[in-house]
This record gives C-alpha cells, structure tokens and sequence, in this order.
C-alpha cells in the first residue's frame, strides 16, 4: 500500500501538548481521520489506498510560536528552521512534518496550512520533495490534517516549464480547492465523511512525497543523472526523463522575483547521500521554486473547519 511518512512536532502551548500520552493520542488522532479519507474512503468517493503513518514524535518545549503571529503560514521563518532541524534528527527522511501551534487561528484566520517543498532539483522528472504542514489549536478533533495533506500530495509540474509548479486541486484546475462542500479539499473542511475522487486520487499517487516514489526517484538518481541526460532510458515515477534545466531557463526564472521574497533565507542544501551527484543538483534552482512554493501555500487560505465564518475575499498574489 502506497504510503506517506508523518513527523509530528509539538511547540509549547500547543493543544494536546502537556504530555506524550496527549500528544501521542492527538496525532495518532489526526492520522487516523486522514486514513479514513486517503486509504479507505467515503461515498460517493472513491478509496486512494495511500496509508499514512507516524514516523517519529519530537516535542520542543523551548520553542513557542502563536498562530497568531504566522502571517506566512508554512513559509514562516520559525516554522521552516524548525522542520529542518527535525529532518537533521530523521536523517532528513522523506515525510509530512507536521507542527503543532499554539493559538486559536492563524493572522488570516485558517487553522490549518500546508505545502511541499523541494530538497533538490535535477529536472522536472527528478527531484525530490518533502511535505510541511502546521496545525493551530482550531484544527483540534476535525479533518483538517486530512485536508491539509491534500496541498502537499498535489504539489506538481503542469509542463516542462519550471514554472508550472502547482498545488491546485487537479479535478478544479486553477484552485487549490474543490466547489463540492463534501469533499475533503472544499476550503471548508467537512466535519463528516469528506470524499475524494478518482483525479485526485491519481495525482496524489505521483506525488515524490509517497515512499515508494521517493525511493524510486532517489534509486535512479543513484543510478547515474549523466546517463539519463545523456537520453537513456530511466523513468523516474512512471515519467521518462525531460530536459535538463539550462543557463537561459534559470535565468529566466531568476529574474522574476515571486511574491517580492528576495528578503527571505532559504537553507536548502542537497542531501548528503547525493553527495558525489551534486554536480546536476540545481541549488540555485531549488531556492527560487521553494520561493514560488511558499507563495502558493501563503495564498491558499482559508483552510478552516465548516463551522467557522467565511472570511472576507481578498485579493491573492500572482507567484510567477
């Protein structure tokens, strides 16, 4: 059964967080109602089979970040140091690291909000991502991490344009949400029997966050990039390789600054087992899609349960 890594990490003050049998028995919680969306289902839906499960706990009483406070969501600066010195300690495993807040809603609003991010880059048929997802307090004993697992799972190239990266909503192209207020991706979340369907579900499947399509991608990568570019025949998740990224594409894309980000640190650095492959590793490349990433998911809004108000529309900024 294809599945999906998650890595919970509790901050001070978070609901649930004052010992490891409450913290173990809210996630434990939340995994379970994303299992019966993404693995069994409910009708009119259709079944994913995609599992997941709890990789690792970690709780950090030293650090407090209020909801409130995060007007970026997963692309908060706290947020981001914090998932990757958590990877540090999984040995940078591919997973859905899951933080935990403290405080009702985020600065807009949401309770919940999340996002992949990349880790490398070769092309657009090889890289290698991992999910970033955040919970406030608001998100308690409902269906958002089922919800909110959806904008990782959906994260995406269009075409062979590096800008065509997307988090939208396969079967409502253009939204990263669905119009149907029952299924599991309605902005609203339902708080009973949310469903999929089968476009959904197929996009989810290719996602590089699911272990068996990263172990694929990093499987050919170790197999030698040179070959593949060079026209071989490796396939990486059921796609054949596509060109590599050059000078003139690059450029292109860094002139262009997303969402006016240029302010922000990116930590992102190839990952030591593709050490002797980093010559094909675009760094560079890397920074500026977590950069149109983090504008994505920044704009998703407003992930909340259906019991709380609609917030008023706003305008959302243009990440290309």
């Amino acid at each position: 059964m294809p599945t999906v890594s998650i890595v919970s990490i509790f901050t001070r003050g978070a609901r649930s967080s004052e010992t490891p049998e409450l913290r173990t028995a809210r996630v434990q919680a939340d995994i379970r109602r994303a299992n019966e969306v993404w693995s069994t289902g409910f009708a009119p839906g259709v079944s994913c089979g995609i599992n997941f499960v709890l990789l690792r706990e970690f709780y950090r009483p030293e650090i407090t970040i209020d909801a409130g406070t995060v007007t970026a969501g997963v692309g908060d600066q706290r947020i981001i140091d914090l998932i990757n010195e958590t990877r540090a300690q999984v040995n940078n495993a591919t997973a859905i690291y899951l933080v935990y807040l403290s405080g009702q809603t985020f600065s807009g609003g949401a309770v919940g909000n999340a996002g992949p991010r990349f880790e490398n880059f070769f092309n657009i048929n090889n890289f290698t991502i991992f999910g970033r997802a955040a919970l406030s307090d608001g998100a308690f004993e409902t269906y958002l991490l089922a919800h909110e697992v959806g904008h990782v799972l959906f994260g995406r190239f269009l075409s062979e344009d590096i800008n065509s990266f997307t988090v939208n909503d396969p079967s409502n192209p253009g939204d990263p949400h669905n119009n149907n207020p029952q299924n599991i991706m309605f902005p609203f979340v339902p708080a009973m029997n949310p469903f999929l369907n089968s476009q959904q579900c197929a996009t989810a499947s290719q996602s590089r966050v699911l272990l068996e399509n990263a172990a694929s991608t990093a499987g050919l990568t170790a197999m030698g990039f040179a070959g593949a570019a060079a026209g071989g025949g490796f396939a990486a998740s059921g796609s054949s390789f596509g060109p590599m990224v050059n000078d003139e594409s690059f450029d292109q894309m860094e002139s262009s600054d997303p969402c006016g980000c240029s302010g922000e640190h990116h930590h992102n650095h190839p990952h030591h087992h593709h050490h002797h492959h980093d010559m094909h590793n675009n760094p560079k490349i890397v920074r500026k899609l977590n950069k149109r990433v983090d504008c994505l998911v920044k704009n998703i809004g407003p992930d909340k349960p259906e019991i709380f108000p609609k917030p008023p529309k706003k305008h959302k900024k243009d990440c290309y």
